[in-house]
C-alpha cells in the first residue's frame, strides 16, 4: 500500500515516541489518524499537535491489555469512519530487568499483558473486520530487534515477549487473506518514553529518522521491517551457531522428508 490519502489508521501507544512519529507520518500522507494510550493528557497533547498540522486526528483512551477496551476502540473507529485500513499495534513496555531465576511470575505477566496480549487483542478486535472489508489493508506489529537476537542478560521478560510477538506475526501473515498485508517492525534504539534509563532512551535515533528508514519498507509490503544495521550481524551470529550444530549432528539424509515438520503441516492443511 503506497497511497494513504483518506485511509483510516489506528495506532496504539500513539501519544509519544514511535507511535506519535507514525501518526505524524501517516497524517502527513493524508490519512485520518486515531491514536490510543492509557494517558489522556498525552493523547490530548498529541492530537492538538497533529491537528495543528492539518491532520484529521482523534484519540481514545485504552489499555491494550484489556480486550474489551480494544474492542471499544474498534467499534468507535468503524462508527466514526466506517472502515479501518491500517492497524499499528505499537504499545509496549520494557518490564523489570533481572536474572531469570530471580524474576517472578508477575514480572513476566506484566510484560506479556502489553507486549503479547496487547498485540493479540488488537488482532482479535480488528483483524476479522479488516479482512471482511475486502479492501487493501495493513496490520503492522511493532516489535524490537530483541525479537531477532539476544541482546544480553537480564532482559528475558522483554526479549521473550518480542520473540512471541514475532511468532504471532509470522502465523498471522500465513493466515490472513492476500489483501491484508502483515508486517513486523524490529526497531533498535529509538528516542522514546518506553523505559530504561534516560541515557538509553535518548541514545537512539530520532523518531523522524526512524520513520524515514522504515517507510519505504512499509510501502513495499515487507514483512521484516528493520532500522539498525548491527541487527543483521547479531542475527547472523546466532543463526550461524544453530546451523553449525545442525550440520554437525543432524545433516540431511535420504528419506528425511517424513520428519520435515513444515512439509507435514502442509499435508495436514490440505
Amino acid at each position: 500500500m503506497k497511497n494513504f490519502k483518506d485511509k483510516v489508521v489506528v495506532i496504539t501507544g500513539g501519544a509519544t515516541g514511535i507511535g506519535k512519529a507514525m501518526a505524524d507520518k501517516f497524517g502527513a500522507e493524508g490519512a485520518k489518524v486515531l491514536i490510543t494510550s492509557r494517558r489522556e493528557n498525552r493523547l490530548q497533547e498529541a492530537v492538538d499537535d497533529l491537528t495543528s498540522k492539518g491532520i484529521d486526528a482523534r484519540y481514545k483512551v485504552c489499555d491494550v491489555s484489556k480486550l474489551e477496551e480494544v474492542k471499544a476502540v474498534a467499534d468507535y473507529a468503524w462508527n466514526e469512519f466506517g472502515q479501518v485500513d491500517v492497524l499499528v499495534n505499537n504499545a509496549g513496555i520494557t518490564g523489570t530487568p533481572g536474572p531469570v531465576v530471580d524474576l517472578s511470575e508477575e514480572d513476566y505477566k506484566q510484560v506479556y499483558s502489553i507486549n503479547v496480549f496487547g498485540i493479540l487483542n488488537g488482532i482479535w478486535a480488528f483483524g476479522k473486520r479488516m479482512a471482511e472489508q475486502g479492501t487493501q489493508a495493513m496490520i503492522i506489529n511493532m516489535n524490537s530487534e530483541t525479537g531477532l537476537y539476544t541482546v544480553g542478560p537480564y532482559m528475558s521478560t522483554y526479549m521473550s515477549s518480542k520473540f512471541a510477538a514475532k511468532s504471532i506475526s509470522l502465523s498471522l501473515r500465513l493466515e490472513m487473506p492476500e489483501h491484508v498485508q502483515v508486517s513486523c517492525v524490529f526497531p533498535g534504539l529509538v528516542q522514546s518514553e518506553l523505559g530504561g534509563t534516560k541515557e538509553m532512551t535518548q541514545a537512539g535515533v530520532s523518531g523522524k529518522d526512524f520513520i524515514d528508514t522504515i517507510w519505504p519498507q512499509i510501502e513495499n509490503g515487507e514483512f521484516y521491517i528493520v532500522s539498525h544495521p548491527w541487527g543483521k550481524d547479531y542475527l547472523s551470529e546466532e543463526s550461524e551457531e544453530a546451523i553449525k550444530v545442525f550440520e554437525r549432528y543432524v545433516p540431511h539424509f535420504d528419506g528425511d522428508q517424513k520428519y520435515d515438520s513444515r512439509w507435514l503441516a502442509s499435508q495436514m492443511a490440505q
